[in-house]
């Protein structure tokens, strides 16, 4: 039974099966494998076995396509840490985003911790460190996550660039530290426009602690999630947040990045 902190979601999530690489084979004649018997197998003892590295995805902070396949797996332990986007606020009840719809989609037993207003650096209403995201993560050591998804925060415009690539990159670390063998990720700001154009410089400080935290970005910004022809079909009435349709939107998007990092690059040398 899936946890969380800021309401339910449906019932009957659909698997969402993984994609997997047919081998190519090629006969060769009997002559031509016994000329060169000797030096395939000297050659193949130079070989090393197709490893982690091998099917690791550019840009992803070495993760490998193999662990973020298990980590986004059904069924898999998940935490997702966020602001008013993970809690849903916007949405027809105010308590249904786009963590709750990915869950059910997934089928994953997940913890959704998300404070509105919060952000690595920012704290929210409620005016107490023990709101932000690295607070959090600290307070949810008991758990045994597969997968920890840090969101946002658009929230954290006050602060300088350089605090927040700071604070972004100790919170990460953070994380990797508490869950060694759990796949982190975090997804940059994600408001609809005109909203997202002011979160610019919000996203670069947060890929840049990302980056330092050998952690993958999902970057929402450059991906164009949000733009001026879409917007207003999924911002919510305070154009600040998302819309039911808008929130099912970002989750499908959300979906799609994690299945990149579980699927292994073309290229000679993993073939």
């Amino acid at each position: 039974m899936a946890r969380r902190t800021d309401g339910g979601w449906p019932d009957g999530p659909r698997s969402l099966p993984l994609r997997r690489r047919r081998r190519r084979r090629r006969l060769m004649p009997a002559v031509a494998l016994g000329a060169m018997s000797l030096g395939v197998a000297g050659f193949l003892v130079m070989l090393p076995a197709v490893s982690d590295a091998c099917q690791s995805v550019p840009g992803t902070a070495n993760v490998s396509a193999t662990r973020a396949a298990s980590a986004i797996a059904r069924g898999s332990d998940v935490l997702i840490v966020g602001d008013s986007y993970t809690t849903g606020r916007g949405s027809y009840d105010g308590t249904h985003g786009w963590a709750q719809d990915l869950v059910a989609d997934r089928g994953w037993d997940a913890t959704i911790d998300g404070v509105p207003g919060s952000g690595y650096v920012n704290t929210g209403a409620t005016s107490s460190t023990r709101s932000n995201y690295v607070s959090r993560i600290e307070r949810r050591a008991a758990l045994d996550p597969a997968l920890v998804i840090v969101q946002g925060s658009q929230n954290d415009w006050l602060v300088s660039a350089d605090a927040l690539e700071a604070r972004v990159e100790r919170t990460l670390r953070t994380a990797k530290r508490q869950w060694p063998d759990a796949v982190v990720v975090a997804i940059g700001p994600s408001a609809p426009q005109p909203r997202a154009e002011t979160t610019a410089g919000i996203s670069a400080a947060v890929a840049a602690g990302a980056h330092a935290a050998g952690v993958p970005f999902v970057d929402a910004l450059d991906r164009q999630w949000f733009t001026k022809m879409n917007s207003a079909s999924y911002a919510a009435g305070d154009g600040q947040h998302l819309n039911d349709d808008g929130y099912r939107y970002l989750a499908a998007k959300i979906d799609g990045a994690l299945e990149e990092l579980a699927t292994p690059p073309r290229g000679e040398q993993c073939a």
